[in-house]
Formats: structure tokens, C-alpha cells, sequence
């Protein structure tokens, strides 16, 4: 079982490779059956091409994965996804833990993958998963073995145990199919796509197909976190750990005030040694003047062009207190303006009233004189740095990293000192962020009860203002693939739901 220590709440997980895919097979069928909903999340090799070797002979324009068309867009999703591979597969059950609301038994699996297809890999996309603490060395012996496309059945091959394990990893997602319950992701639709390719078969040659076979596949429909996060909180950050840090604050609130909140039981049970933190040299970067003791830049997206080398803190619980603490303070200044604002209004008239009436009683002449003192006490707030989420850090064994202390030279020249010792960064754990995916789904669930209906069969699209709509297109069909895989799919539960010989002898042998 492998800990992520993360926030509040730490998330187990199983760690399934090809060592124990078989024995846990079932076991993983069993929770898929079960649940409620299922939140995935998966790593791969590539989202672009990038400097592609002339020998490839590529047509650039049919891999640009930004393009506003949305037929080119899935064109070059489409092109990345059969060239390139998922290496990591994380997987959510939420089932019904009680009757209450929002009280749900959580398994975790996370998935090793290693396809046995020749894939491309990008630089940028490999480099991010080794500095997130993904493991490429332990992914080439011990990554589940798997082929995609071309065949909706997975490709034969003369050693036994890789047809097995690509059988299986199949059989999982072919389960989630099966399950008819509502698919959960967080800006998933590369997700879709690559998913699509590897474990269901070759990518339909439109979008709408595409979408048509999502909408058959999932008919309790696809959610995206990032869809109802851009809704329903425009103003705020939207990224995956942002939105699970904030929704656990406000369950957090909700149990306070007695209102119905999340209970999440988490399952897992089996047993694996964690790594140890990394340890590395750090640059000194020069301090840069800001009011702020947080990473703005990473808290408004998630990303630091400094990276692990920035001087101010990128841990999200502690940029939520400060967060909490400057709309509180804005809060109280707006609110002491407005009070202050309207004391002297008021005494503005009262005085007014007086000088009126001693001016009456004097005459015009009176030498009547107004002297105004009044004074706005300044009510602006700064934001003190905390020490982040000292619960997370004593119950857990985890290395956490405090916000650097401020420089004490006036004028800023003097660069901050980082920590040698980096924490283990799991943020990137399939498994994890496929819990956290849930997890928030969970939350505004809860929140928003029949308003989520609205958020069915929407996915967000990088760099579009609407959603992708998972439906049936009026001119529209379900592609070849889809037929296919779904005649097999079929077959094969009809089989397993068959009584054998021997059962079937004893059956009658009994009566």
C-alpha cells in the first residue's frame, strides 16, 4: 500500500504491476462493479510534437493539439495518442459506505504501464514525470505489458504471460465500461483519447464518432472536475491539487456547521515499501520584491517557471490560509470603509443640523465656525506567514518544506535561503490524482445535489470558452471500433455469466 502524503488527508493506494496484476484481477472487477462512480486520471509519454526528426516526415499542421477547429484538434489528439503511450493508470471507486449523503468506501489503484508498441517520447513529458517522482526505471521491469491498437483484441504474441497482462489491464477498463456508472476526469480529454487507443481500440477517424462512442460507452455520463470548478468559482484557480485542497476546507466547514459533509473510508490493504524523499542542491535565486509570501504564479496555475528553485512557497494549504486570511482582511477593510463612511455621513449631518439651528437663534452674523477632525483608522491587514499544515506534518511521516523567511535587508538584495532537502512530490501519482479528481466530483456532488445534472457529458477544451459535448451528433455514427470491441465485450460477458458443464451436471445431478 503506498501513502500520499498530501494535505489533510492521506490517500492509500494499490500499486498493481505485472508482478501481481493477476492475483488482484478480480478484486479490482469486484470494486468496479460496486461503485457508485470512478475517477481516472493517466500519465503519458506525450502531449505534442515537438522537433520531430525529419526522417518522420511529418505534416505539422495535422499535430497541432491547440488548434481551434475542433475536427484538426482531434485529428493531432488522435496522432499523439497512437504514436506515443500511457505509462501510468490511476483508478477511483467511490461506493456507498452508509445511507447518508456523501459517505462513500474509496479504493485506489494505481497502474504501471508499459506498452510494447514502438512509441514516441517527448523530452518535456518524460522530464516532468522523472522530477514528480515517477519512477521510469521501475516502470520498464515491473510496468503491466500491454498492446494498443490496431486490433479491438489485444495483439497475440508468443509469450504467454504478456498476452495475460494485456488481457487483464483491458479487462479493467472494459469493466468501467461495463459499469455503466458516471466516469469521472479533471481536463481529461487527452485522457479519453489515450485510454480510447490503448484499451478499448484504434481511435474512430472523426470527433464525432468519437464523442458518439464516448456517449454509448458511459452512460451514466463523463464529468469533468475543471468544467464544474470554471462554472461554479470563475473567479478562482481551477487546477486538480487547488480545487482538492479547497474542497477539503469546505467539507471541513460544512461538518463544522452541521451540515451534511463528505466521509471518505479509504480500502486499500495491500502492502508496498515507499521511496525515500530525494535529496538535491537547490540554486539561490535573487529575491524578488513581492508582497505576497506565496508563489502567485502557482497558485493562479498550478505551475512555476522556477520550479522546485522558487523562493516562495508552492505548498497549497499554506497559500490557502493566506488566501483566507487576505479575503477576510479585504472583507474588514470593506466593511470598516463602509461603517467609517457612513459615521461621517452622519456626523456630517448632525453637525449641519447644529450649525442650522445656532445660526437661527444668532442671527446670520453669528461667526460660526466648523472644524472637521474626523479620522479613518487605517484597516488594512498584512498577511502573517504560517507554518503550513503542521497537522499533515506531525501525525504523518512526511518531509514538508515552511515558506522561506523573509530577507531582513531593507533593501532586498540578499537572496533567501531554500531548504537543501526536497519533499517526495507525489502530486503526479495517477492513483492520487484520480482520488483527488473524485474526491472534489464528491464534494460538489454534495453541494450542488440535482445541479449536477448540468455538468453531464461536458469536458473542458484547452483554449475554447464552451465544452465539448459528449452526444449524439445529428449526422453522426457509432464507428466501426465501437461495434467491435462491444460484440466482444458482450460475448465475453455472456460467457462468464454461463454455468459450466461440470455446474451444470451437478445442478441436475442435485434435483
Amino acid at each position: 500500500m503506498a501513502n500520499n502524503n498530501i494535505g489533510t488527508t492521506s490517500a492509500t493506494y494499490t500499486d498493481v504491476t505485472r508482478t501481481n496484476i493477476r492475483t488482484l484481477s478480480k478484486g479490482i472487477s469486484a470494486q468496479i462493479a460496486k461503485a457508485k462512480f470512478i475517477a481516472i486520471d493517466t500519465e503519458f509519454t506525450g502531449l505534442v510534437i515537438s522537433n520531430a526528426s525529419r526522417v518522420f516526415n511529418l505534416k505539422t499542421t495535422e499535430w497541432v493539439t491547440r488548434a481551434i477547429d475542433m475536427r484538426e484538434k482531434y485529428r493531432a489528439m488522435s496522432n499523439i495518442a497512437k504514436t506515443h503511450a500511457l505509462v501510468a493508470m490511476g483508478l477511483s471507486t467511490f461506493s456507498t459506505r452508509h445511507t447518508r449523503p456523501g459517505s462513500y468506501n474509496v479504493h485506489n489503484f494505481n497502474f504501471l504501464l508499459q506498452s510494447q508498441n514502438s512509441h514516441l517520447i517527448n523530452p518535456s513529458s518524460i522530464s516532468f514525470l522523472a522530477e514528480t517522482g515517477f519512477d521510469l526505471g521501475r516502470q520498464a521491469t515491473k510496468g503491466i505489458r500491454y498492446f494498443s491498437g490496431p486490433n479491438p483484441k489485444p495483439v497475440e504474441v508468443k509469450t504467454a504471460s504478456i498476452n495475460e497482462e494485456g488481457l487483464l489491464i483491458r479487462k479493467v477498463f472494459l469493466d468501467i465500461v461495463r459499469a455503466g456508472v458516471p466516469l469521472v476526469i479533471h481536463n481529461g480529454l487527452f485522457d479519453l483519447v489515450y485510454l480510447y487507443q490503448s484499451f478499448f481500440g484504434p481511435l474512430p477517424d472523426t470527433y464525432e464518432s468519437f464523442v458518439f462512442d464516448l456517449s454509448e460507452m458511459f452512460p451514466g455520463g463523463i464529468y469533468d472536475t475543471k468544467i464544474i470548478a470554471e462554472k461554479e468559482t470563475p473567479q478562482s484557480a481551477s487546477y486538480l491539487a487547488y480545487l482538492f485542497h479547497k474542497s477539503e476546507r469546505l467539507q471541513k466547514q460544512r461538518l463544522d456547521r452541521g451540515e451534511p459533509a463528505l466521509a471518505i473510508k479509504l480500502k486499500d490493504s495491500l502492502v508496498r515499501g515507499s521511496s525515500e524523499p530525494k535529496v538535491c542542491c537547490r540554486q539561490l535565486l535573487p529575491d524578488h520584491p513581492s508582497p505576497k509570501p506565496y508563489c502567485e504564479s502557482f497558485a493562479q496555475r498550478g505551475n512555476c517557471r522556477y520550479g522546485s528553485q522558487c523562493f516562495r512557497s508552492h505548498d497549497i494549504n499554506f497559500i490557502l490560509d493566506c488566501q483566507e486570511k487576505e479575503a477576510a482582511a479585504e472583507e474588514e477593510e470593506n466593511s470598516g470603509t463602509r461603517i467609517v463612511e457612513a459615521s461621517v455621513e452622519s456626523n456630517t449631518r448632525d453637525k449641519k443640523r447644529k450649525r442650522d439651528d445656532e445660526m437661527d437663534a444668532a442671527g446670520s452674523d453669528s461667526p460660526y465656525k466648523i472644524s472637521r477632525t474626523d479620522t479613518v483608522d487605517d484597516l488594512q491587514k498584512t498577511v502573517t506567514t504560517v507554518a503550513i499544515d503542521g497537522l499533515a506534518a506531525e501525525k504523518q511521516d512526511v518531509t514538508v518544506s515552511t515558506p522561506p523567511e523573509e530577507s531582513k535587508e531593507a533593501n532586498g538584495s540578499d537572496p533567501l535561503r531554500l531548504p537543501d532537502e526536497l519533499p517526495l512530490n507525489m502530486y503526479h501519482t495517477a492513483a492520487y490524482d484520480a482520488f483527488m479528481t473524485g474526491y472534489i466530483f464528491a464534494s460538489y456532488r454534495l453541494v450542488l445535489e440535482d445541479k449536477m445534472s448540468d455538468y453531464k457529458n461536458k469536458v473542458y477544451i484547452m483554449g475554447s470558452d464552451n465544452p465539448l459535448l459528449i452526444q449524439a451528433g445529428l449526422y453522426a455514427r457509432t464507428s466501426v471500433t465501437y461495434h467491435q470491441t462491444m460484440r466482444l465485450m458482450n460475448a465475453a460477458t455472456a460467457e462468464a455469466a454461463e454455468p459450466s458443464a461440470a455446474d451444470a451436471d451437478h445442478q441436475q445431478t442435485t434435483a
